[in-house]
């Protein structure tokens, strides 16, 4: 029987731990879930049962352009947040006045409006919450219990098995909100409420 107050560190990257996701869906709001499908990924709603293939990204995103004007080769530079339907920028040249749309480059972020989302639609997380200034998040109920293994132990060390060097780890990774023990009880408060929700 393992030690509740021992935690070996597994060795796992965040990486490791994107196998699946639990989201919020995109049209009710409820419960979705975000499982491997045919070499790709399907979201499934467990309230409204919709279903849903990637293709949209629903997250934060920002498109980069830097180009030279068509007409007079003067450089442009702009960046603009977008939604999931453009990859152009339409832009007017400060030298000649010319107008186009222009292919930009976009990024896709993982944090909208404060908040953690998916990587593969860009959903918001359904497993998160506050806890102060900082946000306390976790892909799926199971990278919540190991989260909760890692806080509620005494002594953390690190394990035999890891694969990678010590700063690729997710343990060694985390926020030091989550590691101070003095925060130990009220991030176990919050564990345990995102665990029955």
């Amino acid at each position: 029987m393992s030690d509740p107050n021992r935690f070996a560190d597994t060795g796992d990257s965040l990486f490791d731990m994107a196998t699946h996701f639990v989201v919020h869906c995109p049209k009710c709001e409820g419960k979705a879930l975000i499982q491997p499908f045919e070499n790709s990924w399907r979201l499934t709603c467990t309230k409204c049962f919709h279903v849903e293939q990637p293709g949209h990204w629903y997250g934060h995103m920002t498109a980069y352009l830097s180009v030279k004007c068509r007409e007079c080769r003067n450089p442009i530079t702009r960046h603009a947040t977008v939604n999931g339907q453009w990859s152009k920028l339409k832009v007017k040249c400060d030298q000649c006045g010319d107008e186009c749309e222009y292919e930009a480059h976009i990024t896709k972020h993982h944090i909208k409006d404060g908040l953690m989302s998916d990587p593969v639609f860009g959903l918001r997380l359904w497993l998160q919450d506050t806890f102060g200034e900082h946000v306390f998040w976790a892909y799926h109920y199971e990278h919540l219990e190991l989260l909760e293994k890692y806080v509620r132990a005494k002594l953390r060390e690190r394990g035999i098995h890891n694969k990678g060097s010590k700063n690729s780890l997710m343990f060694s990774r985390l926020p030091e909100f989550i590691k101070k023990a003095g925060n130990r009880e009220e991030i176990l408060k919050l564990i345990n409420a995102l665990q029955i929700k």
